[in-house]
């Protein structure tokens, strides 16, 4: 999973930077309400670096096995 910038042209979602993204992969496109001015994106953009250190961890790959 990889979180790539981007924005929408009036037409088309646009990538503001280089990716790996073939053809026809498949993404899923969060976007903040328009009354809550990136509410939205800025929790998910925040929560990243604290799910990281949660599920990428030792103690937590024990739950890899189950």
């Amino acid at each position: 999973m990889q979180t790539l910038n981007a924005h929408f042209d009036g037409q088309f979602i646009v990538l503001d930077e280089p990716s790996q993204l073939k053809p026809n992969d498949k993404v899923k496109v969060l976007a903040p309400d328009t009354d809550n001015d990136g509410l939205a994106d800025g929790c998910a953009r925040l929560s990243e670096s604290v799910f990281k250190k949660i599920w990428d961890n030792p103690l937590d790959a024990d739950y890899d096995r189950l």
